[in-house]
């Protein structure tokens, strides 16, 4: 494999995995793919971003959503990050902040930081993907999902003037009816105390 094949597959995207060339060049040879990705990262050709993920340093990162969903899969933004997103929260996030069914886990990179933060299997959906240009796509918590998520793995921080501390707009095309349905899986009285006075 040379740079110049590798750079025509990933020029669009920047993104790729290790895993990625070998569907792209079935015949290369694990340890010598090793070693030019080595050789190219000191050679400033790409960025590690970390282990087995790469990023073409002559592209342009189009949207770092998209770097979000392929840092750490499963997960979508949700959280702080969507709910700013949508106009939900006035104040942009320090970092990109997702869901995962996997461990709670962070990443800081060039950049920026993105943390991830973890939900039960039966909690890990409601997200809907945007397409990015012709070949990349993210996957966002839908409006509601995104509240959900930020209330049930904040709801112990939360203090008595919640949710005036919290600055929420939900606009009129807000889907309460998707949201109470969402909030009826999750049975902590702390929870449901917080709904009640959300809603």
């Amino acid at each position: 494999m040379k740079f110049n094949d590798l750079r025509l597959k990933v020029k669009e995207t920047g993104i790729f995995s290790f895993e990625d060339i070998f569907k792209w060049f079935p015949d290369s040879h694990r340890q010598s793919v090793k070693n030019q990705l080595r050789d190219w990262v000191l050679k400033d050709y790409l960025l590690r971003l970390r282990k087995n993920l790469y990023f073409l340093k002559e592209t342009e990162l189009k949207e770092e959503f998209v770097l979000a969903n392929s840092l750490y899969k499963p997960s979508y933004v949700s959280l702080e990050s969507a709910l700013n997103y949508y106009g939900i929260i006035p104040d942009v996030p320090f970092a990109v902040t997702s869901a995962t069914s996997k461990k709670t886990q962070e990443f800081k990179n060039q950049f920026g930081l993105f943390l991830y933060r973890t939900l039960k299997p039966e909690l890990f959906f409601g997200w809907q993907e945007i397409r990015v240009g012709k070949s990349q796509s993210y996957k966002i918590a839908k409006p509601e999902k995104a509240l959900f998520d930020f209330i049930y793995l904040n709801q112990n921080s939360f203090g008595e003037n919640f949710p005036q501390e919290e600055r929420f707009s939900l606009e009129s095309d807000f889907n309460w009816q998707e949201f109470k349905k969402y909030a009826f899986l999750v049975k902590t009285k702390k929870f449901k105390r917080l709904v009640e006075k959300l809603s």
